[in-house]
């Protein structure tokens, strides 16, 4: 079996966790004998290809194209649309807006009016991604998401809510697998992690420093913690900045940083060197306004961390596992940290342990390809 992922144009210049969720994925597809290609290129050759796995439903117009040359080869699809709650990202971008999103929130209503705007945007600074984008301000762009999910064979979505958010968002059925996202055999074949910071039972917070990931409003629970508790906790971020699509944000955060000592921020950290930050971490928080699951704490939960979470979704996943808190408000983030800086570190079941891997991910995600193979 020969398989092509593809995902969007700056798969591998911006990184995020569509770049692990596919990278994993086709890694563990290899060692189970499958043939599997990434690619980022609209340009691509899919004839020589089984089967077409897509990854990406939301704010990515060139995706639709990939749809496009597969029905035209007649190819079957898989489809990840690792896509978000529409009222999540509303209400992020009705209450917590920086930079031209101001200008968005202001000029529309309706939320993918102004995702199509914002792609207009990007485009500007991307010649790539300029012709999806006028194809989208003609033809809708929720008519394309929609048209994505109708073209495809089978899709895989990481929740049972992500289902629910699709069908009750796009009004169409489809069938559907859930096959939750996993960590790395970094996280749980070794164990004796050395620390890279001189630093011990820190609040850790993993992802690109954006409004979405909302650092600030950690720095500001944190901050309230340690002038309450008298205690010298420390903030350490890892994530790299988004250049000149966060301007505000990232100056507001750097100013934060100045201020505040006992804040670290590290750029970029290899992959394999991810489990000895989360280890040495008394709590992993993600207090992000909007995300699929928020695969950072359930790395941390195999490092032993314990995890603050926001979301519905992530709640699924995690069950008892972490606290959770509302995004928009500092004392939901400061209590729900709190208490796990209290609590005792986790002790993950066998199930759960089994359940959330790559590997297992791909055993079910190539069940779902022969499945479908079978069927043409």
């Amino acid at each position: 079996m020969k398989v092509l992922m593809l995902g969007r144009i700056d798969l591998f210049q911006n990184r995020g966790g569509d770049t692990v969720q596919i990278e994993n994925t086709a890694e563990e597809l290899r060692n189970l004998g499958i043939e599997v290609d990434i690619c980022s290129d609209l340009s691509i050759d899919m004839r020589g290809y089984d089967l077409i796995h897509i990854f990406q439903l939301d704010w990515i117009p060139e995706i639709y194209f990939y749809f496009l040359k597969a029905e035209k080869y007649n190819k079957k699809i898989v489809f990840s649309p690792i896509h978000h709650n529409i009222n999540e990202v509303k209400r992020f971008d009705d209450e917590y807006v920086f930079d031209y999103r101001r200008i968005s929130k202001i000029l529309f209503k309706n939320q993918f009016s102004r995702d199509t705007f914002k792609n207009v945007y990007r485009s500007i600074r991307d010649i790539k991604r300029i012709g999806p984008t006028i194809y989208s301000v003609i033809y809708g762009f929720k008519n394309m998401q929609k048209r994505m999910l109708e073209w495809s064979d089978h899709i895989l979505v990481q929740t049972n809510r992500e289902a629910e958010d699709l069908k009750n968002t796009f009004e169409v059925d489809f069938r559907w697998t859930k096959i939750s996202n996993g960590v790395g055999k970094i996280y749980y074949e070794n164990k004796d992690y050395e620390p890279k910071l001189k630093l011990k039972d820190y609040v850790i917070c993993v992802g690109r420093i954006e409004p979405r990931k909302n650092q600030l409003k950690i720095i500001e629970a944190v901050t309230e913690i340690r002038e309450q508790s008298k205690e010298d906790i420390n903030l350490v971020f890892l994530g790299s900045y988004k250049g000149a699509k966060h301007l505000e944000y990232t100056y507001l955060f750097n100013e934060a940083l100045k201020k505040n000592k006992w804040i670290t921020h590290i750029d970029r950290v290899s992959y394999k060197d991810m489990p000895s930050y989360y280890k040495y971490a008394k709590v992993c928080c993600s207090a992000s306004w909007f995300e699929t699951t928020g695969l950072t704490v359930l790395e941390a939960l195999f490092c032993g961390t314990n995890a603050v979470a926001s979301g519905d979704r992530a709640r699924e996943c995690l069950g008892d596992y972490a606290s959770y808190c509302d995004p928009g408000d500092k004392k939901s983030i400061r209590i729900a940290i709190e208490k796990e800086l209290k609590a005792p570190r986790p002790l993950l079941s066998d199930d759960m342990r089994r359940e959330y891997t790559w590997e297992n991910a791909a055993r079910k995600t190539l069940e779902i390809y022969n499945c479908i193979l079978d069927e043409k």
